[in-house]
């Protein structure tokens, strides 16, 4: 995305996004946002809250025999293995980074449970393993037995955490930084998180 630093056409928060943003980001093991406490996959934990889902609209089949694909509302299933603050001079932006179950080939559905093959390769979501901390909502996985692969899914309810006292562990918001105007000659910063594998778009 290119954008003049001068332009007035454009809000200074696009204009930073477009700009990108600093060559260093934090990186925490515990969150709480839209009401629900996440944490990173932690196999010291009894209790696992790093079960994560994320709905998209998707090209995709509807069944293997079909040649055609269609746009369609898609459930993904994973498990949150990194929670990265990134910032953006005047703002910050939280994302996570999840293992992705691949859809059609471990996920299923029977006798009206979701089920969740989380063993399976997930080499498919190598290259883009991110969403935005806000677009998470939380599962929880319950295994069928010790040896089988497969997790059932449940759904987690809103707990309003953020109504909570935090501890330690999650007070992972920092303050802002101090404004900078966007019209300075020069920025010290090299963008270190563009994408190389995709046309960028023009706006």
């Amino acid at each position: 995305m290119q954008i003049p630093i001068d332009s007035k056409n454009h809000s200074d928060t696009l204009k930073w996004i477009a700009y990108g943003p600093r060559n260093s980001a934090l990186s925490f093991t515990g969150y709480i946002i839209n009401g629900q406490r996440f944490h990173t996959k932690d196999v010291e934990r009894e209790t696992q809250n790093s079960g994560v889902t994320y709905e998209a609209t998707s090209m995709c089949r509807a069944s293997a025999k079909d040649t055609a694909q269609v746009a369609d509302l898609v459930t993904y299933y994973g498990r949150l293995t990194d929670i990265i603050l990134l910032d953006y001079h005047v703002f910050y932006i939280h994302v996570f980074r999840c293992h992705w179950a691949i859809k059609g080939n471990v996920v299923k559905v029977e006798d009206g449970f979701t089920l969740v093959n989380l063993h399976q390769s997930q080499v498919s979501f190598a290259k883009d393993p991110f969403i935005l901390a806000s677009q998470a909502k939380q599962v929880f996985y319950s295994r069928e037995d010790d040896a089988s692969n497969w997790y059932v899914v449940l759904k987690a309810p809103p707990r309003d955490f953020h109504e909570l006292e935090e501890d330690d562990e999650n007070a992972n918001v920092a303050s802002m930084t101090p404004e900078i105007d966007m019209d300075i000659d020069e920025f010290n910063d090299d963008v270190g998180y563009v994408r190389e594998d995709c046309e960028g778009l023009l706006v």
